[in-house]
């Protein structure tokens, strides 16, 4: 890999897509600040992600009842790539991935056209179809995991669900979106391996010239995808909060800031269940990936990596559908669900560091769960 090295004044601008390390190669840029510096690496931004930046820029919107996008934070981001002069910049944001044609015509001009390299990191779709609905999920969707793949593979998807899904996810249209705006030859296709997690760090020092091993995988679990049990929890939180006609604060503040950032503070068993795709949608990604990958052969573009390994699997002769059962409530994710509700509203009698203590309920499903949910934060908001 040591014909990777960019020139110096580069801008790499990492586009993502979401859910293909963006997050890890994020925290361990942001890690490694100090010592980039001395190697005339510049990590844009000031944040492990400046997601809010990014998001305007593309023409975006936040989260639910969260802060709104300012164009001001892109502009300060553009500031501060230009005073980084002739260092090798790196731009990291999975939100890039969404952006348009026209869209992509202007942040290109406005980084600089001349000095842009872009670069792609790519794994199986069928590794993260599941993990990108469990995120839709927790942005306040409330449809199934089999309706929404049906509707993603639909000829007519219904009208404003996910819009943005396939944007990010036809992986070969995203490359020739932007290789039509910056050239082929100034963009890299990175292909994960699910062996080595360390290995996208290696290929991204060697873009930039940094030492090997300076990037170190950081350990946080933050990030991780829910359960099969735990999104369940959440997709029943946004019936019930869109029942209940709460505002889109309480949804960001009592959900995504309580509920789920308190579910991430568990390490899920191995035997816990995961999210299954049935097998009517293997096929389809199976067929779908065969076509990405022979467009990306052909698209002129760097690649790292063996694109063979991008094709999905299709479904096994005896693939089974995912059981009702799977769907329970472990009355672990029971009680921190309970706890990250009640720690978010703030009362002071309430101390979630000390939740491994509480007594767990028994084993609900995600309905009865949501039910307990309600009832407690319906009298928090009452009271508030």
């Amino acid at each position: 890999m040591s014909d990777l090295l960019l020139p110096e004044g580069v801008r790499l601008v990492h586009i993502g897509p979401p859910k293909t390390a963006t997050t890890s190669l994020q925290a361990s840029f942001h890690a490694a600040r100090p010592q980039l510096e001395e190697h005339g690496v510049h990590y844009a931004g000031r944040r492990r992600h400046e997601m809010l930046a990014v998001v305007a820029a593309v023409g975006g919107k936040g989260f639910l009842g969260g802060p709104e996008p300012d164009l001001t934070e892109w502009n300060a981001l553009l500031a501060d790539m230009e005073a980084a002069g002739r260092q090798r910049v790196v731009l990291s944001s999975e939100y890039l991935a969404q952006a348009r044609p026209q869209k992509v015509r202007r942040l290109v001009d406005e980084i600089g056209r001349e000095d842009m390299h872009v670069v792609l990191t790519l794994r199986p779709l069928d590794r993260l179809i599941p993990s990108q609905w469990q995120q839709y999920v927790q942005t306040g969707y409330d449809i199934s995991y089999d309706e929404w793949l049906r509707e993603m593979f639909s000829d007519e998807p219904r009208k404003g669900l996910t819009p943005t899904f396939w944007v990010r996810h036809r992986h070969d249209q995203l490359t020739k979106r932007w290789a039509d705006v910056v050239g082929p030859e100034n963009v890299t296709v990175v292909v994960l391996d699910p062996r080595d997690h360390e290995l996208v760090l290696r290929v991204f020092e060697q873009l930039v010239g940094l030492p090997d091993g300076l990037l170190e995988l950081q350990q946080d679990l933050s990030n991780r995808s829910l359960t099969l049990g735990e999104v369940e929890v959440v997709r029943e939180f946004n019936r019930l909060y869109r029942e209940a006609e709460w505002p889109s604060s309480a949804h960001f503040h009592y959900l995504r800031n309580g509920v789920i950032n308190e579910l991430r503070t568990r390490q899920p068993g191995k035997d816990e269940p995961k999210i299954v795709t049935p097998a009517w949608a293997q096929d389809r990604m199976a067929a779908l990936t065969e076509t990405m990958v022979a467009n990306l052969r052909t698209s002129g573009v760097r690649v790292v990596g063996d694109l063979d390994t991008l094709v999905a699997e299709p479904a096994a002769a005896d693939a089974a559908e995912q059981p009702e059962s799977a769907r329970r409530v472990s009355a672990e994710v029971a009680s921190l669900a309970m706890v990250g509700a009640m720690a978010a509203t703030g009362d002071p009698k309430i101390d979630a560091s000390r939740r491994r203590a509480w007594r767990p309920v028994d084993d609900l499903t995600t309905r009865e769960l949501a039910g307990l949910l309600r009832r407690r934060l319906t009298t928090r908001h009452d009271k508030g």
